[in-house]
């Protein structure tokens, strides 16, 4: 049985490539996002999402202000907790979307820099 344990030494193992050599990214180099040069996905397609959730959400947050102030104007029939309800739906959107892009442009500036440096740690002041 000690002898099994000893064979399964990865030192043992004879110029063989191992798992910890590869690389943790399974991106390759071509697979990384950006937005500088044409390769895919661009921009658009990476701003697509967040840029709809923004569209919807102010859809949504001017059509809550419109029927609330026809509630609050008492023009037509509306019913009480529709403005409010979109009005809130509305602004969770914008405010969502709104949030998404800068957190895509910051992975966006990561990915970047870990390919630039190739794993390396960055060096801080010497």
């Amino acid at each position: 049985m000690l002898s099994n344990i000893s064979t399964m030494d990865p030192s043992s193992q004879d110029g063989e490539d191992t798992k910890a050599s590869t690389p943790l990214n399974p991106l390759q180099d071509e697979e990384l996002p950006r937005c500088e040069s044409g390769q895919a996905p661009s921009c658009w397609l990476l701003f697509f999402k967040p840029i709809l959730v923004i569209s919807v959400g102010m859809l949504l947050f001017g059509s809550g202000t419109t029927l609330s102030l026809l509630y609050f104007s008492r023009v037509g029939n509306v019913p009480y907790l529709l403005g409010p309800l979109f009005l809130s739906v509305g602004l969770m959107f914008l405010v969502t979307g709104l949030v998404w892009i800068p957190v895509l442009k910051q992975s966006l500036e990561h990915k970047a820099l870990t390919k630039v440096h190739h794993g390396k740690g960055l060096q801080v002041g010497d």
